[in-house]
């Protein structure tokens, strides 16, 4: 049994190390990667898979295209009325869409064209104004309730930033012209 001193065990080791490393880095757009063990030349034939796929650089998805699957995804958060829970901040609204919060404020201030605070309180008193007229035996109270603002005075503030009225004012008009079209 020969013995190696602690340099030989050194070089012995490093130079198959760092032989396929070489390889490794300088083929891996090649099906065959050649390996240099204790002297031998192995060449290894990697099946089709698709790891070659993860070796080649990808382009990154444009801004617009960025845009676009957040906007999809908003549009189905949308659908399902997540708006409508209470204490919503920016930060669990990008949870829930699975983006982060950077992504969620790029989107709503150049889609949407406000600031978070704005897009969710726009949401919420349009479908405010859907209640009103698809269930006006409800209170204003209740409504303002439904879609997420507990306190009635923020109700009120948010819906009056938006429409100009009061939620009593915006009901009994719209309500009115509802009536006047059903006669």
């Amino acid at each position: 049994m020969q013995r190696l001193n602690s340099k030989g065990c050194y070089i012995s080791f490093l130079f198959p190390l760092c032989s396929f490393l070489l390889n490794f880095f300088l083929l891996t757009n090649r099906k065959n990667i050649i390996l240099t063990i204790n002297n031998d030349l192995k060449i290894l034939d990697m099946p089709d898979t698709d790891w070659e796929k993860y070796m080649t650089k990808r382009p990154l998805p444009t801004y617009a295209e960025r845009l676009k699957e957040i906007e999809k995804k908003v549009h189905e958060w949308k659908r399902h009325k997540h708006y409508r829970q209470h204490g919503l901040k920016m930060r669990d609204v990008a949870e829930q869409l699975g983006i982060s919060t950077i992504n969620l404020s790029n989107y709503v201030n150049t889609v949407e064209g406000m600031n978070f605070s704005a897009w969710l309180n726009s949401l919420r008193v349009e479908d405010a104004k859907k209640l009103m007229q698809t269930h006006p035996e409800l209170s204003i109270y209740d409504i303002g309730y439904k879609v997420g603002h507990p306190i009635p005075d923020t109700f009120k503030k948010a819906f009056i930033t938006i429409t100009g009225q009061t939620p009593d004012e915006w009901r009994e008009q719209n309500i009115e012209k509802i009536d006047t079209d059903n006669d």
